[in-house]
């Protein structure tokens, strides 16, 4: 299937079409009518505006969802800072909210490092 073309170069042509057509009425096609294809213009133009108007609204909605996330994740990492601090770092209800506790927790190992040769 060919990749469809941009709703703008559509009706740039569509529009170059009509204007032709208007100059010169003989023109006809067996289905369709000048009235009928400038008032197909004029819908795909309006259904192209509220596209776009979605868009705009869906971005706006968007960015205050992730702002509203990342508020509430700050307030959670806050939230598990005081829980660690108030009932410890080894503590179950430490581990209950997301945390690691500290005798769970691996301890690091050095890399030995290998001779080069």
């Amino acid at each position: 299937m060919a990749k469809s073309k941009s709703i703008d170069k559509t009706l740039s042509e569509v529009e170059q079409i009509a204007r032709v057509w208007t100059d010169n009425p003989s023109f006809a096609l067996s289905d369709i009518t000048l009235p009928q294809f400038q008032t197909l213009i004029t819908e795909l133009r309006a259904q192209s505006a509220k596209t776009e108007d979605l868009r705009t609204q869906l971005t706006a909605a968007s960015n205050e969802t992730n702002s509203r996330a990342n508020d509430l994740n700050a307030l959670a990492v806050r939230a598990r800072g005081g829980v660690r601090a108030f009932f410890g770092p080894n503590s179950t209800q430490y581990e209950q909210v997301g945390g690691k506790r500290s005798s769970e927790r691996k301890r690091p190992t050095r890399k030995t490092k290998t001779p080069k040769g």
